[in-house]
C-alpha cells in the first residue's frame, strides 16, 4: 500500500474517531488555493490567510453559547439578536499565526489576545517556547490559531501552558492541518475542539504538510536570517 492510500486510511479512521469540523467555504476554497499557489506574494498571502481567519471565526462562533438581546432602534421598535456570551481568548504563535489571528480578530473584535514565541529545530522538528504573553484565561474560551497544524507540536506545547489557567474549552483552529497534528493534541487532551480550513494527507519526513503550502511565516513576511 503506497503512503497515499496509508494517509488517506488514516485520516478516514481519524475523522471516524475525533470528527474535527471542517469548514466548507466556496469563497474559502479560493483563499485555499491562493495560499497554495506558489506565485503569491507576501501582501497577497497575508490577505488571504485573514480571509481564511474570517472564515473559520465565523464557524466556530457558531457553536460558541449565545444570549439573547435586544435593542430598540431609531424607530421605536424592539429588535432581539442571538450574541455570543462567551468570554473569548485568541491566542497565536509568532510570527505565522499573525495574518489568521487578525481575521479571527475581526470577528470577534473583543476578545483578550495571547502569544507565544517559539523557534523550532529543524534537526529535532521540536519547538523551544522563548516568550509567553497570556491573559487570564480561567472560565474562558481560549482558541489558538495557527496556519500549520502539522506535527502538532508547537501547539501542544501551547496547549500545556495554557491547561493550568483553567480556561472553559480549548479550541485549535487551524488553515491548514495533519491527522498526525491533530491525533497527537487529541491524544494529550481529548476535549480539544478542532477547526480547519482543511486537512492534507501527508506529514513528510522533514515536518511539512503536503500538499501544504511550504513555510507560512516566510511566505507571509519574508525569509529569516536568524
Amino acid at each position: 500500500m503506497n503512503t497515499i492510500k496509508k494517509s488517506l486510511m488514516l485520516v478516514s479512521v481519524f475523522f471516524c474517531l475525533v470528527n474535527p469540523l471542517i469548514a466548507h467555504h466556496p469563497a474559502m476554497e479560493k483563499e485555499l488555493f491562493t495560499l497554495r499557489e506558489p506565485a503569491t506574494d507576501r501582501k497577497a498571502f497575508r490577505a488571504s490567510m485573514k480571509k481564511v481567519g474570517e472564515y473559520l471565526a465565523l464557524e466556530v462562533s457558531k457553536d460558541l453559547d449565545i444570549k439573547p438581546m435586544t435593542v430598540e432602534t431609531v424607530l421605536g421598535v424592539e429588535a432581539t439578536h442571538n450574541l455570543v456570551s462567551e468570554d473569548i481568548v485568541l491566542v497565536t504563535i509568532l510570527r505565522a499565526g499573525l495574518p489568521l489571528l487578525k481575521g479571527f480578530a475581526s470577528v470577534f473584535p473583543d476578545a483578550e489576545m495571547g502569544f507565544f514565541g517559539m523557534a523550532r529545530d529543524e534537526e529535532t522538528l521540536k519547538a523551544k517556547v522563548d516568550y509567553i504573553a497570556l491573559p487570564p484565561m480561567e472560565g474562558k474560551t481560549v482558541i489558538i490559531v495557527d496556519p500549520m497544524i502539522a506535527t502538532g507540536g508547537s501547539m501542544l506545547d501551547a496547549i500545556k501552558v495554557i491547561e493550568p489557567y483553567n480556561p472553559k474549552k480549548i479550541i485549535v483552529a487551524g488553515a491548514f492541518a495533519t491527522v498526525q497534528g491533530m491525533e497527537r493534541i487529541n491524544k494529550h487532551n481529548p476535549n480539544v475542539i478542532f477547526y480547519n480550513g482543511v486537512v492534507d494527507p501527508i506529514l513528510n519526513d522533514v515536518g511539512y504538510i503536503v500538499p501544504g503550502l511550504g513555510d507560512a511565516g516566510d511566505r507571509a513576511f519574508g525569509n529569516k536570517c536568524r
